[in-house]
């Protein structure tokens, strides 16, 4: 993880919204909104959290939550903006938007969204692949299930078993 002093959002967030399959690779302290703004323009003190597959803003406070997620998959280009100690972070989606402001350190700024592009080029991972393959087996077992119940002749089960045997 990127280094950074923790904070309750933080930690508020890795109690409740971390998901246990999830790493988190870079946070930033800031807020999201406009100073003086209304309704969804408001602006919110918390959190940017970078995990190995969602860009967060989270913050909990007395009268509520507020958390913003994107899928990195789903983001399709990347902004950032570093002009005397004030940075920004966009993230553009095909129908949202995320912008970001700190006063982060440019060389934690710049860590953060280095590793931010980085996750997101990564080509997809092999943990998808390997699944489908432990699943084959599992298949082939149910499968077997609907042959002796009668549901599928002994063709069909060997065609099918075959086509799931060549993926693997």
């Amino acid at each position: 993880m990127a280094k950074g002093k923790s904070n309750k959002h933080l930690e508020n967030f890795r109690a409740s919204k971390l998901k246990p399959s999830e790493t988190i690779h870079g946070h930033l302290d800031g807020w999201i909104g406009d100073m003086m703004g209304k309704g969804d323009k408001k602006q919110h003190n918390g959190q940017f959290v970078l995990t190995d597959e969602r860009a967060c803003f989270y913050r909990k406070g007395i009268l509520g939550e507020v958390f913003e997620t994107m899928p990195l998959s789903k983001i399709t280009s990347v902004e950032s903006l570093s002009r005397m100690g004030y940075r920004v972070l966009r993230l553009h989606t095909s129908n949202d938007e995320l912008a970001f402001k700190t006063f982060e350190e440019k060389d934690y700024f710049d860590e953060t969204y280095n590793k931010l592009e980085e996750i997101r080029n990564q080509p997809a991972s092999n943990s998808t692949a390997s699944s489908v393959t432990e699943d084959i087996p599992d298949q082939i077992k149910k499968l077997a299930d609907l042959k002796d119940a009668g549901i599928l002749t002994d063709n069909e089960f060997e065609a099918k078993k075959a086509e799931l045997l060549s993926r693997m």
